[in-house]
């Protein structure tokens, strides 16, 4: 399970709003010289993200929470975003190979291969969109320091 530290925003309809501070690694990480993530931390001017979770009934706005994501979820939705759309370059730009020599038949054929493993990928997450199962949950309501509110743009 990874885990991540937030503040409920809002609570609509059993659905929590939380915000989180994206803490990265990447400085000890051996791997930050090759890694896009790391790329993306530098430049990113905001780490707080906003996610939703399936909101117990002893929810209140303004409380600290441990928020998970099962690796598994994490797993699949990786393939999905990155795997399927790759598979789709290599087998368009391979399958034309077989029949003709031409390159730009090939090439078309991988960016069409690319554009339909996008698409697959994006008709997935359409699907799984209201799927409770790929939620993040709220781990544990943490205790609270002194309370400080939360102030919303109307």
């Amino acid at each position: 399970m990874i885990e991540e530290q937030g503040t409920v925003l809002s609570i609509d309809g059993g659905i929590a709003e939380v915000e989180t501070i994206r803490t990265s690694t990447c400085s000890t990480c051996r791997a930050r010289h090759g890694c896009g993530h790391h790329t993306i931390a530098k430049v990113s001017n905001s780490n707080r993200m906003l996610m939703k979770v399936i909101a117990p009934e002893s929810l209140a706005v303004g409380q600290n929470v441990t928020v998970g994501i099962p690796e598994d979820t994490l797993l699949q939705a990786s393939f999905w975003m990155y795997a399927v759309p790759l598979l789709g370059l290599v087998a368009g730009a391979a399958l034309p190979s077989l029949f003709t020599e031409q390159s730009i038949v090939s090439i078309v054929g991988a960016l069409c291969g690319f554009l339909g493993g996008l698409w697959t990928a994006k008709r997935k997450a359409s699907r799984e969109a209201d799927n409770p199962e790929f939620y993040p949950r709220i781990l544990k309501i943490n205790a609270q320091a002194p309370f400080i509110p939360v102030v919303q743009k109307a």
